[in-house]
């Protein structure tokens, strides 16, 4: 019986692995076990329906997202109940939805790692692409929610492994891998599918005969179809359902979305223009995101057929994403892939060349200490999450029968642990914002960054002097508390995008009270 032996790029690989997952677990459980909310997504799309099912329950009932996750989380959390390990308590769903999603982004530095091999890569180059993949600062925030990006950017690089393998080898196997991979992105979330170009792309860079392409072809569409339908069966079942919940999803993509949409107030705020110089510098940082366009000139200098199932898909999830004014960040984490490998192939190949090896040597120090700077305080917030501790301050602070008004939608403001103590108002918008009479009634008026930079965002000069009036040191309000978080670079980013301050994590939250209320309040002493 042979010994397992692990060879040191095994370890290496694996280690890198571990960093990646200790990065997406970090604060996985933010807002559990009361907030279960916070994430409009996570709870509305994905929770919900996926703790609905059950043996005798098997249609999830909601198709305009595939089943392939709330499967998941359904069958874990069921076993894990049935085994005695969780008490069964619906929080405990939310955090089986995250780690499932923390394992698939972690686990993309596998793949990514493998690709870079295949490319021609030395093992230097492989592992470093996949330790910028381990500190991508969009996977490793997605890592924390349980949506569906994270496991289809692992299925979908997964499915341009099998691609780009099929440039080189062509075999029914490698086929049926590559359809198989194909089949499972795409139950993971149905804009997956762009990835079918990648197949193709390898399938006709392999310069086989065509008989035996097409064969291919046919073989790896069929255990897609099998695949997909594993996982998402009653997107098959009930197919008039699901061109219907696709109409929905076009139309919403396509649609204006307040604070997420283009266009905007500013010059950046244009179709294909804003993901250049304001979406993926977020997403990957500025020191990633420099690397990645460096290495994607290296690699197009460099260009062979390998390659071209790459950028096939690339071209082509462009061509459908940049189309859209609905532009949530966690759409292009597929595509922003490539730059974490491109980056760690051209990092590898200037520390192995003599002459540019101190070159190499600059841009690795300057990339990765940057990035792993960007990505842990990025990923901090999770840990302090701004709703969690204000909600705990407010606790401490208020006085039973407080009053507190909210202004704005409750998801995106904090919240008393106990709610029913406190007299709470407000409503799903920020209107109060606007009406708020200088000698307001109220123990604490709170207002949220995730209603207000939307409208410094489109430029609404109306609500900005509204903002700014109750913000004034001088006016009628002072202000008793500020939670905030922080990262470097904080205010470049938000220069970039203001939702970026606080992007569905961590908004910025700030208390105020009327100086002169038209009633006597028990409110918190203001900060000094």
């Amino acid at each position: 019986m042979k010994k397992l032996c692990l060879e040191p790029r095994h370890l290496g690989l694996i280690a890198i692995f571990a960093v990646g997952l200790l990065l997406r677990t970090w604060g996985i459980s933010w807002g559990l076990p009361v907030r279960t909310d916070l994430h409009p997504d996570e709870h509305d799309y994905v929770l919900t329906h996926a703790l609905e099912l059950s043996w005798s329950h098997r249609d999830p009932g909601f198709l305009n997202y595939p089943a392939f996750l709330m499967y998941l989380i359904s069958l874990t959390f069921g076993a894990l109940k049935h085994l005695g390990v969780l008490s069964g308590a619906e929080w405990q769903a939310y955090l089986i939805g995250r780690l499932w999603s923390a394992l698939f982004a972690g686990a993309t530095v596998f793949p990514v790692y493998k690709i870079a091999k295949e490319l021609g890569g030395t093992v230097r180059s492989a592992l470093l692409a996949a330790l910028f993949m381990a500190l991508f600062p969009l996977n490793v925030w997605e890592g924390h929610v349980a949506v569906t990006d994270p496991l289809m950017t692992f299925w979908t690089t997964m499915t341009l492994w099998a691609s780009v393998r099929l440039v080189r080898t062509g075999t029914w196997r490698d086929y049926a891998f590559a359809g198989a991979c194909l089949g499972l992105a795409t139950g993971s979330k149905y804009t997956a599918a762009i990835v079918v170009v990648a197949v193709i792309a390898g399938a006709f860079a392999s310069r086989r005969p065509l008989g035996a392409t097409l064969q291919g072809l046919v073989i790896a569409g069929a255990i897609s179809l099998a695949c997909a339908f594993a996982v998402m069966p009653y997107s098959f079942l009930r197919f008039p359902d699901l061109l219907a919940a696709m109409k929905y999803e076009s139309n919403h993509t396509t649609s204006h979305h307040f604070g997420f949409s283009l266009p905007a107030s500013g010059w950046q705020y244009h179709r294909g223009i804003y993901q250049l110089v304001a979406m993926f510098p977020f997403c990957l940082g500025f020191a990633l995101y420099a690397a990645s366009i460096g290495g994607t000139l290296w690699v197009l200098v460099k260009f062979d057929r390998r390659k071209l199932p790459l950028f096939a898909f690339a071209a082509a999830f462009l061509f459908v994403l940049v189309r859209w004014y609905f532009v949530p960040i966690r759409y292009y984490m597929p595509l922003l892939v490539l730059g974490p490998l491109f980056t760690g192939l051209w990092i590898g190949a200037l520390l192995d060349s003599q002459k540019f090896r101190c070159t190499g040597i600059a841009l690795l120090i300057a990339t990765l200490g940057y990035t792993s700077v960007f990505s842990a305080q990025t990923a901090a917030r999770y840990a302090h999450e701004t709703r969690d501790e204000a909600g705990h301050w407010l606790d401490k602070k208020m006085n039973p029968g407080g009053s507190l008004l909210v202004c704005g939608w409750s998801r995106y403001a904090a919240l008393p642990q106990s709610p029913d103590e406190y007299k709470i108002s407000g409503g799903k918008d920020d209107a109060p914002v606007r009406k708020l009479p200088g000698d307001a009634p109220y123990d604490l008026i709170e207002i949220t960054s995730l209603h207000a930079d939307r409208h410094f965002r489109q430029g609404e000069d109306g609500w900005i002097n509204a903002y700014k009036r109750l913000r004034d040191p001088n006016g009628p309000f002072t202000r008793v508390a500020k939670f905030e978080s922080h990262f470097i670079n904080k205010r470049l980013y938000t220069k970039l995008d203001p939702m970026y301050a606080g992007y569905f994590v961590s908004p910025t939250l700030e208390f105020y009270r009327a100086k002169n209320p038209a009633h006597e309040t028990n409110a918190p002493p203001a900060k000094p």
